[in-house]
């Protein structure tokens, strides 16, 4: 399942797809090409397919950062966000981060690297040849480790987490640099490949025998290769010196603040590395650092850290990147299998308090007290041991999580969480067992179940269909049991369900068909845009979906209707259903009765600037405060880079949270808004550039 290349005609060029990622990019060209097969011999960076062809200038629909290395693998010179950058000739291996996949350039001609509008240009002064190459960023775990409930065991497995590390170089701060954990399963005892192997770092981390501490120090563990073993006292061991984790902040606040402080130095230090970018990030803190940054570079991990640790958190933590993910996890042997996909991430992980210290959640009595009420007397689902919280008695479980600033938030317990994305490590395993679907298009099914709505002039107007513009949309209105059926059970990406659901099911036009009676479904994704769609949005992921959005509570049809909208455009815009949820959830006060079932983090397309944005605007006097915010996904995860093209800036930045703040006028504002369609706060209310420059800017 390599990068596949095909011929344009209109208007000439080549199309460049990833079957696994369902993603795909169009470079246009000045006539008409017969891409070829190529070796990637002539890439100074891996690539997985390569083409070449003869051609004068290259068009990438969308700005773009060039990266030109030097064939043997020097970076000779960065192309930013500028007009003009001409390069003499020479072997040269340009490299472009379009977010789910890399594209590369070899050429040995001269060129030139120009930039207008939303557009960037490579030239070159004659018919050129020139090889196209693409990388996918598909990654998977290498082994399985199998533990049993000796939470001993799980110390052994999470040291070798580290296994996965491509680098032990402050460079693993970039996602791609990190691996991915294997896979851990419950058994009787212990076992392992041996081919998996910790790096030798100098460094452990000893912690009593118990569950909740290695669920807590794991994210840490794996990002330093830590070698984790049992011990009296919650220690940092480096080289021998040791350092308590119990701080007067608590232990697992500490352990999450250490995290964040060693991942922020190391994105400041490797920029003395093989990306010597401009980074906002070292210019803030440089000054305050009592290192060298060079030597540091070139130090090994343990002496690294330990003049991290000499550095005081309250330097770096005001310029931290708001983190990407706060998981929850039950300090239950059970949830083990699914640590390597939270450390993935490089989560914040809590343990949840005891049912006991949980906050009352009646403090919105209404919506809530409603959902209870319709749960009470519902018959055990049959899910399987994993879900015991959805029997009877367990179903009326709705818990209001403790609040994190984070960007993302899931919840690995027992209980219905507010807010919070609710997962499982059978769920977290499936996106690896996703085969890719053989369509060219992503294929999008709306289905209208609501009297209401049974003009299709209203569903495209409210409900976004119109925004899905580059994809194979089929709306459906008033199903019949059957029918819903027969669809579940087809080839979809995408479900944008609109209607209501009952006790026993979605209402179609000859009754309710429960979702639970299916064998299995085909649906990828979906949104449930329904009054307490949870349990049917559960059988669907239980039937074979990946992940989707549903309600906990009766919604009205207002708030139904302004959050399916956002999260229409927020999904087609690249936006996971975890960070398009979030956004999304600024449209309604109801916005905290929609939560994530599944693997939250899947997105129905990858966003073609890597990261997805959000700005926020407000006017200062005849000019414009604009704050860009950043919300990495599992490709372009945390410690990867963004551009803010505002002017001709240069500088880059990390990519997650509150990136910086711009006074625009107006002139630049509008070039701003020109340069993409995203999701935009302004004045207080989500709405999107295009709007803002069509009714509020001319």
């Amino acid at each position: 399942m390599k990068p596949q290349f095909e011929s344009l005609t209109k208007p000439p060029g080549v199309r460049v797809s990833d079957p696994i990622e369902n993603a795909q990019f169009e470079v246009y060209t000045d006539n008409p090409v017969n891409p070829t097969p190529a070796d990637g011999d002539r890439f100074a960076l891996p690539v997985d397919n390569a083409v070449r062809f003869t051609v004068t200038k290259l068009e990438f629909p969308q700005l773009l950062n060039v990266d030109v290395w030097t064939q043997d693998g020097t970076l000779a010179d960065q192309s930013v966000n500028q007009e003009v950058d001409s390069y003499p000739a020479r072997q040269y291996s340009l490299d472009m981060d379009l977010g789910p996949m890399k594209l590369a350039v070899s050429t040995g001609s001269a060129f030139t690297v120009r930039r207008e509008g939303n557009t960037t240009y490579i030239s070159f002064h004659n018919p050129t040849p020139i090889r196209l190459g693409a990388r996918s960023l598909h990654e998977s775990p290498a082994a399985t480790i199998t533990v049993s409930d000796d939470p001993v065991d799980g110390m052994r497995a999470v040291s070798l987490f580290g296994s996965a590390l491509k680098t032990t170089s402050p460079e693993r701060s970039f996602p791609t640099l990190r691996g991915h954990p294997p896979l851990v399963e419950l058994g009787d005892s212990f076992d392992a490949p041996d081919a998996l192997s910790r790096p030798e770092t100098g460094i452990a981390i000893e912690l009593p025998r118990n569950w909740g501490d290695v669920y807590r120090t794991s994210s840490l563990a794996f990002y330093l290769g830590a070698d984790v073993r049992p011990g009296d006292e919650r220690t940092l061991v480096v080289d021998g010196d040791r350092h308590s984790l119990d701080t007067p902040q608590g232990f697992e606040r500490g352990v999450n603040a250490l995290l964040k402080h060693v991942f922020f130095l190391d994105c400041v230090v490797r920029t003395e590395g093989l990306y010597p970018v401009d980074l906002h990030e070292r210019s803030v803190v440089e000054d305050e650092l009592d290192f060298d940054l060079s030597n540091i570079y070139d130090a090994s991990l343990s002496t690294r850290l330990a003049a991290y640790l000499d550095v005081p958190t309250e330097v770096t933590k005001p310029h931290w990147p708001r983190w990407k993910q706060t998981v929850d996890v039950a300090a239950e042997p059970k949830r083990v299998e699914s640590l390597p996909f939270v450390v993935n991430d490089l989560a914040e992980i809590r343990i949840p308090r005891t049912d006991e210290e949980t906050p009352d959640v009646r403090e919105e009595p209404e919506a809530v007290t409603s959902f209870l009420r319709a749960r009470e007397g519902l018959a055990r689902s049959p899910l399987g041991e994993e879900h015991e919280d959805d029997s009877a008695s367990g179903y009326s479980n709705v818990i209001k999580p403790d609040a994190t600033n984070t960007i993302e938030h899931t919840w690995l317990a027992n209980g219905f969480p507010l807010g919070a994305s609710k997962a499982a490590a059978e769920y977290y395993k499936r996106r690896f067992d996703h085969s890719p679907s053989e369509r060219e298009s992503i294929r999008i099914d709306i289905v209208c179940n609501d009297q209401s709505m049974t003009e299709e002039d209203i569903v495209e107007e409210f409900y976004g269909a119109r925004d899905f513009f580059e994809f194979d949309i089929s709306v459906h209105y008033d199903l019949e049991r059957a029918e819903l059926r027969e669809l579940l059970t087809a080839d979809i990406d995408f479900l944008h369900y609109i209607g209501h659901v009952e006790e026993g099911g979605f209402q179609c036009s000859d009754g309710l068909f429960d979702a639970r009676t299916l064998d299995e479904t085909e649906v990828r994704a979906f949104l449930l845009n329904a009054c307490r769609s949870y349990v049917q949005g559960r059988a669907l992921v239980d039937a074979g979906s990946i992940g989707g959005i549903v309600t906990l509570t009766d919604i009205s049809n207002d708030p139904a209707v302004r959050i399916g909208r956002a999260l229409a455009r927020l999904l087609n815009k690249g936006f996971s259903l975890l960070a398009g949820l979030s956004v999304a959830r600024n449209v309604t006060l109801f916005g905290n009765q929609y939560i994530t079932v599944g693997d939250g983090t899947v997105q129905l397309v990858q966003s073609s600037a890597g990261t997805p944005t959000m700005s926020e605007v407000e006017r200062v006097g005849d000019e414009y405060r604009v704050t860009v915010h950043g919300y990495p996904t599992s490709r372009t995860s945390i410690g990867s880079l963004i551009t803010v093209h505002v002017k001709n800036l240069t500088t880059q930045y990390l990519n997650s949270g509150e990136i910086d703040e711009y006074l625009l006028d107006e002139s630049d504002l509008r070039t701003f808004f020109q340069r993409g369609v995203f999701p935009v706060m302004f004045e207080g209310s989500l709405t999107w550039s295009d709007y803002l420059l069509e009714n509020r800017l001319n």
